[in-house]
């Protein structure tokens, strides 16, 4: 049965609130903790996080989403997936216990034993929640994940400060992870109004093995695209510097995870919707395209000039080492961005390889560049994963433009409007850094007329380019509608 449209509409807005309501309030979240609690100890929550990462992407995903994407999933099929999640979830929880002493002898760090044991709980929480959010996400009820979002995430920062103050030091860190994983299980188990029923009815599991495997690899790309960087960090450079780049990566990941995963979601449907007509993909791509360049790259850019007058007056002195970067991982972000619209296109148009071959390349050059680099200091192993980004860009553009019929030169012309600005703002902000003074008044004054001239510059450039094509369509029908004698 379709979706009414004010289903979708309500559905549509709880999901955005939802994503966003995480992502404001974790980061304020992170804004008073950062200052708290040093680096060396968000280096060790980061170690622990990236083992529970890898889990959740390569195995309980593998399970819940193609349960999730089967075209009539039952409620013993659900049944059947939440009793494997809780299992396997159980498993990796007495792994991860296992091998705290190991992980904390490999970084030397004694404090990671008690770390990624009670970490361990994570892991059982989202795998007892992950069945329970795939079926509210199926039934399009998104109301639910952003009241979970918005009381999980609030309560668990809340102790997390609480205890902070009290100078727990990493454990305030541990405790607010696992407080807002608790939180979100129990909330979902109330509100979804479902339990899982233990029958003996087949749910047939076999027919999804081969959506799991597939599910499961993509999960482990996704892991070593997204994370190898940090991946590698730690495991050459220890945990200072792993808190050091993981703050740097948090701070520039949130104006892609606001922006960048929003557009594409979009992407996802307009590109769906215009396979088969080159002309509306087009359309669609450079729309899309378009809006990310418009809103990310005033925001990187700015946030990349800006960092050492922000870091200081917000964070403290103790994060200064992460301003470069901050720099360098804005520029990775925004081809990031691009990279993955690309990936979203070839896949709408059947070359769903390509993409594949992409990731693969980009995290085979960005693991050997950081592997030649790392001696030199972290910012540049953050250079390797930014350079590996940027090289294999023009062969997935030139590969997307030959599918729109699309020029790498209309391709610029179509983002002028947005580049121009974004230089003459970054023009504006390096200048002014000369003779600011650095006070958070300073600080915002900066930032004002840098969104001030961004906007007009933009504003003249659309304005003066609509004006010359008018003018060019205006001339072409003048001639064309000339009768013939």
């Amino acid at each position: 049965m379709a979706e009414q449209p004010s289903a979708l509409g309500s559905g549509a807005l709880w999901a955005m609130l939802d994503n966003l309501a995480q992502q404001v309030l974790s980061f304020a979240v992170f804004l008073i903790l950062a200052r708290l609690i040093a680096p060396q100890e968000f280096g060790l929550i980061a170690v622990a996080h990236l083992v529970i990462t890898f889990l959740r992407q390569t195995i309980l995903d593998a399970i819940v989403h193609p349960v999730a994407r089967c075209a009539d999933p039952t409620d013993a099929l659900y049944s059947y997936a939440f009793g494997l999640c809780v299992l396997v979830s159980a498993l990796m929880c007495a792994a991860m216990l296992a091998s705290a002493a190991v992980l904390a002898r490999w970084y030397a760090q004694p404090d990671l034993v008690v770390v990624v044991s009670w970490m361990s709980l994570v892991i059982l929480t989202t795998g007892m929640a992950a069945v329970y959010e795939a079926r509210l996400i199926r039934q399009m009820q998104f109301r639910p994940l952003a009241i979970r979002s918005i009381v999980s995430v609030t309560i668990g920062g809340v102790v997390g400060i609480v205890l902070a103050l009290r100078d727990a030091g990493v454990m305030a860190l541990v405790a607010q992870q696992v407080v807002t994983g608790a939180t979100a299980l129990a909330l979902l188990v109330v509100q979804s109004n479902w339990q899982p029923q233990w029958t003996k009815k087949r749910a047939h599991p076999h027919l999804l093995l081969a959506d799991a495997v597939r599910v499961g690899f993509t999960g482990l790309f996704g892991f070593i695209s997204s994370q190898g960087d940090t991946v590698l960090i730690s495991v050459l450079m220890g945990p200072y510097a792993t808190g050091i780049y993981s703050f740097a990566k948090r701070l520039t990941s949130a104006v892609y995870l606001v922006v960048g995963s929003s557009l594409l979601r979009l992407a996802i449907a307009a590109f769906a919707r215009a396979q088969g007509d080159s002309h509306a993909l087009r359309e669609s791509y450079v729309r899309i395209l378009g809006m990310s360049v418009c809103l990310m790259a005033p925001l990187l850019a700015g946030l990349s000039i800006l960092a050492s007058p922000l870091i200081a007056q917000f964070f403290g002195m103790a994060w200064m080492p992460a301003v470069p970067i901050v720099a360098l991982l804005s520029v990775f972000y925004l081809f990031l961005a691009a990279n993955q619209i690309n990936d979203y296109l070839l896949f709408a148009v059947g070359a769903r390889s390509i993409p594949m071959r992409r990731t693969l390349v980009q995290i085979v050059v960005a693991l050997a560049l950081g592997l030649l680099m790392f001696h030199k200091g972290l910012a540049w192993i953050a250079a390797g994963f930014v350079i590996a980004g940027v090289v294999v860009w023009p062969w997935a553009q030139w590969l997307a433009n030959g599918h729109m019929q699309f020029g790498f030169l209309k391709l610029a012309r179509a983002l002028q409007a947005p580049a121009l600005a974004t230089a003459a703002m970054m023009a504006v902000l390096l200048f002014s850094q000369r003779y600011a003074v650095p006070t958070a008044f300073s600080l915002g004054v900066q930032i004002v007329c840098g969104a001030g001239v961004f906007l007009t510059i933009h504003w003249m450039v659309t304005a003066v380019s609509s004006g010359a094509h008018n003018a060019l369509e205006d001339l072409t029908r003048l001639f064309v509608s000339q009768p013939v004698d």
